[in-house]
């Protein structure tokens, strides 16, 4: 069994395919023009009945500079039911659209957070998104060194071993720190695990 784990890869498994800056997957929202001195408390209750939760890198409202110094908001009202058809839109987000005489249009946002800048500026073309360019380093994504791997195959046979024993075992690797951190029966645990 042995030689089989010395044979062992790690593979790294992107979380989303690369694709060109300016062929973003996008998904259709309802927005609608607001009054700038409405836009508080209607993104504020819009926050409320219609959160963008797949969409947070997605701005709420878009500002528009006009001829003249005028300004336009925009404010996406919901995600866009299927066929655009609008009387899908969520029944609060009909009353916030009545209450407030709100014309409403379909329009597109980028789905997926940037990665790069160039994706964030192709994003920025159709709605305004944030982007936050990643300022830390993490091992193991651009791939592991041989140190690394042995120290998963280290790990993954203990883990094996443990689990083939025949016992119930609790085990916790870091791999940060490249240590086993707790290994114990679980029927030594007398105390509940939960996460702080």
């Amino acid at each position: 069994m042995g030689s089989n784990l010395d044979r062992w890869r790690i593979e790294h498994i992107p979380g989303k395919p690369q694709v060109p800056p300016d062929r973003q997957p996008v998904v259709d929202v309802v927005a609608s023009p607001i009054e700038p001195k409405l836009a508080n408390a209607i993104v504020r209750r819009l926050n409320q009945i219609a959160p963008l939760e797949d969409l947070r890198h997605v701005k709420r409202v878009q500002k528009k500079c006009i001829e003249g110094g005028k300004v336009e908001l925009y404010a996406i009202l919901c995600i866009a039911p299927e066929n655009s058809d609008l009387s899908g839109v969520p029944v609060d987000v009909q009353e916030l659209i009545s209450s407030y005489q709100l014309s409403t249009f379909i329009t597109k946002v980028c789905k997926y957070a940037a990665l790069s800048k160039e994706e964030w500026e192709a994003q920025c073309k159709l709605w305004p998104t944030s982007y936050h360019p990643p300022t830390y380093n993490i091992s193991g994504i651009s791939g592991f060194s041989e140190e690394d791997h042995q120290y998963v195959v280290k790990f993954m046979k203990l883990a094996i071993d443990l689990a083939t024993s025949g016992n119930e075992w609790v085990t916790i690797f870091s791999f940060l720190f490249r240590q086993l951190i707790l290994r114990d029966f679980l029927s030594n645990m007398s105390t509940k695990w939960q996460l702080i």
